[in-house]
Protein backbone atom coordinates (compact mmCIF):
# COMPACT_ATOMS: atom_id res chain seq x y z
CA UNK A 1 0.00 0.00 0.00
CA UNK A 2 2.77 2.05 0.86
CA UNK A 3 4.60 1.14 -2.08
CA UNK A 4 1.41 2.32 -4.66
CA UNK A 5 0.69 5.39 -2.48
CA UNK A 6 4.49 6.67 -3.27
CA UNK A 7 4.34 5.78 -6.65
CA UNK A 8 0.80 7.73 -7.24
CA UNK A 9 3.07 10.55 -5.05
CA UNK A 10 5.55 10.79 -8.05
CA UNK A 11 3.15 10.40 -10.58
CA UNK A 12 1.34 13.89 -9.29
CA UNK A 13 4.89 15.76 -8.92
CA UNK A 14 5.62 14.75 -11.82
CA UNK A 15 2.60 15.96 -13.70
CA UNK A 16 2.85 19.42 -11.52
CA UNK A 17 6.16 20.10 -13.05
CA UNK A 18 4.75 19.30 -16.82
CA UNK A 19 2.16 21.71 -15.80
CA UNK A 20 3.71 24.52 -14.69
CA UNK A 21 6.77 23.89 -17.08
CA UNK A 22 4.20 24.19 -20.14
CA UNK A 23 2.63 27.33 -17.97
CA UNK A 24 6.45 28.66 -18.36
CA UNK A 25 6.97 28.30 -22.02
CA UNK A 26 3.44 29.90 -22.62
CA UNK A 27 4.43 32.78 -20.71
CA UNK A 28 8.33 32.94 -22.12
CA UNK A 29 5.70 33.06 -25.64
CA UNK A 30 3.44 35.39 -25.19
CA UNK A 31 3.44 38.32 -26.69
CA UNK A 32 4.90 36.99 -29.73
CA UNK A 33 3.54 36.91 -33.09
CA UNK A 34 4.24 35.27 -36.45
CA UNK A 35 5.64 37.63 -38.77
CA UNK A 36 8.52 39.08 -40.45
CA UNK A 37 11.70 41.84 -40.75
CA UNK A 38 12.65 43.54 -43.37
CA UNK A 39 16.98 44.39 -42.75
CA UNK A 40 18.22 47.68 -44.02
CA UNK A 41 19.98 46.13 -47.16
CA UNK A 42 16.32 44.49 -47.97
CA UNK A 43 16.59 41.16 -47.10
CA UNK A 44 13.21 39.24 -45.37
CA UNK A 45 13.52 36.95 -42.43
CA UNK A 46 10.74 35.43 -41.24
CA UNK A 47 9.76 34.37 -37.59
CA UNK A 48 7.98 35.57 -34.24
CA UNK A 49 8.14 39.37 -33.82
CA UNK A 50 7.31 40.79 -30.27
CA UNK A 51 7.30 44.58 -29.85
CA UNK A 52 4.86 45.49 -26.55
CA UNK A 53 4.47 44.13 -23.42
CA UNK A 54 1.22 43.05 -22.40
CA UNK A 55 -0.70 44.48 -19.23
CA UNK A 56 -0.73 45.51 -16.22
CA UNK A 57 2.16 46.16 -16.62
CA UNK A 58 2.71 46.63 -20.36
CA UNK A 59 4.14 49.46 -22.75
CA UNK A 60 5.78 49.66 -26.15
CA UNK A 61 9.31 48.28 -26.25
CA UNK A 62 12.12 50.92 -28.15
CA UNK A 63 13.49 48.11 -30.03
CA UNK A 64 11.71 44.85 -31.50
CA UNK A 65 12.26 41.12 -30.47
CA UNK A 66 12.66 39.01 -33.39
CA UNK A 67 13.17 35.46 -33.25
CA UNK A 68 13.55 31.90 -35.54
CA UNK A 69 16.01 28.96 -36.02
CA UNK A 70 18.71 30.78 -35.57
CA UNK A 71 18.07 32.49 -32.32
CA UNK A 72 16.88 35.92 -30.81
CA UNK A 73 17.77 39.71 -31.55
CA UNK A 74 16.44 43.03 -30.96
CA UNK A 75 16.47 45.47 -33.11
CA UNK A 76 15.98 49.33 -33.36
CA UNK A 77 14.35 51.48 -36.27
CA UNK A 78 17.92 52.71 -37.25
CA UNK A 79 18.24 48.67 -38.54
CA UNK A 80 15.11 47.54 -40.50
CA UNK A 81 13.41 49.03 -42.88
CA UNK A 82 9.64 47.50 -41.60
CA UNK A 83 8.18 44.74 -39.90
CA UNK A 84 4.76 42.94 -39.55
CA UNK A 85 3.98 41.40 -36.32
CA UNK A 86 0.40 39.34 -36.74
CA UNK A 87 -1.88 41.65 -39.02
CA UNK A 88 -0.24 44.98 -38.40
CA UNK A 89 2.50 46.46 -40.59
CA UNK A 90 5.15 48.43 -39.49
CA UNK A 91 7.68 51.01 -41.48
CA UNK A 92 11.05 52.61 -39.94
CA UNK A 93 10.59 56.56 -41.06
CA UNK A 94 13.37 59.50 -40.77
CA UNK A 95 11.46 62.35 -39.07
CA UNK A 96 11.99 65.79 -38.24
CA UNK A 97 10.41 68.83 -37.37
CA UNK A 98 8.43 70.55 -40.38
CA UNK A 99 8.77 73.90 -38.67
CA UNK A 100 9.81 75.34 -35.10
CA UNK A 101 7.48 76.34 -32.44
CA UNK A 102 5.22 74.90 -29.63
CA UNK A 103 2.47 73.80 -31.60
CA UNK A 104 4.23 72.24 -34.36
CA UNK A 105 2.55 69.18 -35.05
CA UNK A 106 3.51 68.09 -38.51
CA UNK A 107 7.15 65.89 -39.86
CA UNK A 108 9.07 65.81 -42.89
CA UNK A 109 9.76 62.70 -44.67
CA UNK A 110 13.60 63.32 -45.38
CA UNK A 111 16.33 60.44 -45.44
CA UNK A 112 18.61 60.43 -42.98
CA UNK A 113 17.59 63.76 -41.45
CA UNK A 114 15.97 63.67 -38.37
CA UNK A 115 15.08 60.42 -36.00
CA UNK A 116 13.64 57.19 -37.02
CA UNK A 117 10.53 55.81 -35.71
CA UNK A 118 8.30 53.27 -35.76
CA UNK A 119 4.89 53.69 -37.74
CA UNK A 120 2.23 51.53 -38.11
CA UNK A 121 0.45 51.30 -41.65
CA UNK A 122 -3.33 51.97 -41.64
CA UNK A 123 -3.75 52.09 -45.18
CA UNK A 124 -1.02 52.41 -47.95
CA UNK A 125 -1.70 54.33 -51.41
CA UNK A 126 -1.76 57.86 -52.89
CA UNK A 127 -2.38 59.20 -49.65
CA UNK A 128 -1.26 56.62 -47.10
CA UNK A 129 -2.48 57.04 -43.45
CA UNK A 130 -0.60 55.80 -40.57
CA UNK A 131 -0.78 55.31 -36.63
CA UNK A 132 2.08 56.96 -34.13
CA UNK A 133 1.95 54.76 -31.19
CA UNK A 134 2.68 56.07 -27.61
CA UNK A 135 2.06 55.22 -23.90
CA UNK A 136 -0.70 57.54 -22.31
CA UNK A 137 1.64 59.36 -19.36
CA UNK A 138 -1.86 58.60 -17.18
CA UNK A 139 -3.13 55.20 -17.81
CA UNK A 140 0.41 54.09 -19.35
CA UNK A 141 -1.94 52.27 -22.25
CA UNK A 142 -0.94 52.52 -26.11
CA UNK A 143 -2.36 55.39 -27.46
CA UNK A 144 -2.41 56.39 -31.51
CA UNK A 145 -2.27 59.59 -32.99
CA UNK A 146 -3.13 59.64 -36.94
CA UNK A 147 -0.85 61.50 -39.46
CA UNK A 148 -1.21 61.56 -43.39
CA UNK A 149 1.78 61.46 -45.91
CA UNK A 150 0.58 61.96 -49.77
CA UNK A 151 3.19 59.64 -52.15
CA UNK A 152 5.77 62.20 -53.79
CA UNK A 153 5.38 64.54 -50.70
CA UNK A 154 7.74 64.72 -47.62
CA UNK A 155 5.17 66.19 -45.41
CA UNK A 156 3.58 64.27 -42.81
CA UNK A 157 0.79 65.82 -41.36
CA UNK A 158 -1.15 65.18 -38.46
CA UNK A 159 -4.79 64.37 -39.10
CA UNK A 160 -7.19 65.15 -35.81
CA UNK A 161 -6.99 67.14 -32.27
CA UNK A 162 -8.17 64.03 -30.78
CA UNK A 163 -11.69 64.86 -28.89
CA UNK A 164 -11.74 68.00 -31.04
CA UNK A 165 -12.16 65.96 -33.98
CA UNK A 166 -10.42 66.32 -37.51
CA UNK A 167 -7.35 69.72 -37.93
CA UNK A 168 -10.28 70.88 -40.82
CA UNK A 169 -7.88 73.84 -41.72
CA UNK A 170 -4.81 72.37 -41.50
CA UNK A 171 -5.95 69.27 -43.79
CA UNK A 172 -8.02 71.98 -45.94
CA UNK A 173 -4.48 73.51 -47.24
CA UNK A 174 -3.07 70.59 -47.20
CA UNK A 175 -5.42 69.09 -49.74
CA UNK A 176 -5.81 72.03 -51.96
CA UNK A 177 -4.92 70.10 -54.76
CA UNK A 178 -7.99 68.12 -54.73
CA UNK A 179 -10.92 71.01 -54.50
CA UNK A 180 -13.83 68.20 -54.18
CA UNK A 181 -12.12 67.26 -50.61
CA UNK A 182 -11.05 70.23 -49.18
CA UNK A 183 -14.12 71.55 -49.69
CA UNK A 184 -15.74 68.78 -48.04
CA UNK A 185 -13.43 69.27 -44.97
CA UNK A 186 -14.14 72.79 -44.50
CA UNK A 187 -18.07 72.36 -45.01
CA UNK A 188 -18.00 69.63 -42.20
CA UNK A 189 -19.25 67.01 -44.79
CA UNK A 190 -16.37 64.59 -43.85
CA UNK A 191 -15.78 63.44 -40.79
CA UNK A 192 -12.68 60.82 -40.21
CA UNK A 193 -9.48 60.33 -41.40
CA UNK A 194 -10.67 56.72 -42.99
CA UNK A 195 -12.90 58.65 -45.54
CA UNK A 196 -10.63 61.24 -46.47
CA UNK A 197 -8.34 58.26 -47.84
CA UNK A 198 -11.06 56.57 -49.24
CA UNK A 199 -12.11 60.03 -51.34
CA UNK A 200 -7.97 61.00 -51.98
CA UNK A 201 -7.30 57.76 -53.50
CA UNK A 202 -10.05 57.14 -55.56
CA UNK A 203 -10.04 60.74 -56.87
CA UNK A 204 -6.45 60.39 -57.44
CA UNK A 205 -6.95 57.10 -59.57
CA UNK A 206 -9.66 58.32 -61.76
CA UNK A 207 -7.68 61.39 -62.59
Amino acid sequence: MKKKRRTDMKLIYMLMAFILSTQLTSFAQKGYEAGYIVLSMKDTLHGSVKDRKDHPFGGLYKKIKFKNKRGKRTYKPSQILSYKRGEDLFESVWLSAASSGFLNQDYKVTPSVGEQHFLKVVHKGFLSYYHWEYEDDDSGYIDTVGYFKKEGNSLLVRASQGILGLRRKRLAKFFDDCPKLAMKIRNKTIDNPTEIVEFYNKWKKEN
